[in-house]
């Protein structure tokens, strides 16, 4: 198969199963890192507590995740 740039490239990557588990592993390691404090937390505490792991979650998934700028082939580099 020759190589080729793919215009839809970012939609495939975000779509595909494999980055989804990741995506879904990663949520789930970040939540079970914060969940003592968050059972012991009040109210105002835990709306901090949860946009402290919404910003860790954009973090970490900003390195999974390439640019939107970023050009696609169709086959994997060897």
């Amino acid at each position: 198969m020759k190589h080729q740039i793919v215009s839809d490239g970012a939609q495939r990557l975000l779509g595909s199963p494999e980055l989804q588990t990741r995506l879904r592993e990663l949520r789930q390691t970040i939540r079970a890192r914060h969940a003592a404090e968050l059972a012991e937390a009040g109210f105002l505490w835990k709306l901090f507590l949860r946009w402290q792991i919404a910003v860790e979650f954009r973090r970490e998934r900003r390195k999974l995740v390439s640019s939107a700028h970023s050009l696609y082939s169709n086959r994997i580099a060897a």
